[in-house]
C-alpha cells in the first residue's frame, strides 16, 4: 500500500462476524485515470457453524473505499462509470463465492451515513451440501465529500429451494436484511 490508496473503510459489524480477508488492489483504469480500491470482507462465522461442514453458507459484507488518482469531483457521468464497475464487480464476487444464476433484480436510491447510495439487488442461488439455497444480494455505491468513493454490500441466504435443512435451522432473510443494511448504511 502506498500514500496514494484508500484506508480500509470503517466498517461496524455485529458480534459474531469476522474479518476474513483485506485487500488493495488496482480495479481499473480508463483514459488517464486509476483506480484504487481497499476492501475488507466480514463473514458470519454463527451462521457458518450453524451448518454442519465446511461448505456453510457463509454470509459476507465487504466495503471498498476507491481512489481516484488523478483525483476527480463526482459527477453524474463519474457517479454512473463507478456504480456501473462496482456492479459488474459484485456480480463477479458473487460467482466467485460460488452462487449461479446471478440476476440484477432492482435499482433505487438507499441512504447512508453520509449522503445517498444507488442500491443494487440481485437474484441468485447456491448448492450447499446437496441443498440448494435462494440467495440475495445487494451493493451499494456512493461519493464520498472527499472525492473517493464507498462500494459496500454482502449476501445472504433466504430460503430453501430443493434438499433437506435449512442451514441448521438459521435463516432468517428479514433479520439478514436489515442487519446488512444497517452495517452499509455506516459505513465511513
Amino acid at each position: 500500500m502506498t500514500d496514494a490508496d484508500p484506508p480500509a473503510p470503517r466498517v461496524d459489524v455485529p458480534d459474531g462476524w469476522v474479518a476474513t480477508e483485506t485487500t488493495t488492489e488496482r480495479v481499473f483504469s480508463v483514459s488517464k485515470v486509476t483506480v484504487t480500491a481497499t476492501t475488507v470482507v466480514y463473514e458470519d462465522e454463527r451462521l457458518r457453524q450453524g451448518a454442519s461442514g465446511e461448505t456453510a453458507f457463509r454470509r459476507f459484507v465487504f466495503a471498498s473505499r476507491l481512489r481516484l488518482r488523478p483525483s476527480a469531483n463526482p459527477s453524474k457521468p463519474l457517479n454512473k462509470l463507478v456504480a456501473s464497475r462496482a456492479k459488474t464487480g459484485f456480480a463477479d464476487r458473487l460467482r466467485e463465492r460460488g452462487m449461479g444464476d446471478v440476476e440484477e433484480r432492482e435499482t433505487r436510491r438507499f441512504r447512508v451515513s453520509d449522503g445517498e447510495a444507488t442500491l443494487v439487488g440481485y437474484d441468485a442461488t447456491c448448492t450447499v451440501e446437496g441443498t440448494r439455497l435462494a440467495v440475495d444480494g445487494w451493493v451499494a455505491v456512493w461519493p464520498r465529500d472527499d472525492g473517493d468513493y464507498v462500494v459496500a454490500g454482502g449476501a445472504y441466504p433466504t430460503r430453501v429451494l430443493e434438499g433437506d435443512g435449512d442451514e441448521g435451522g438459521a435463516l432468517e432473510p428479514g433479520r439478514f436484511r436489515d442487519e446488512l443494511f444497517s452495517i452499509v448504511r455506516d459505513v465511513h
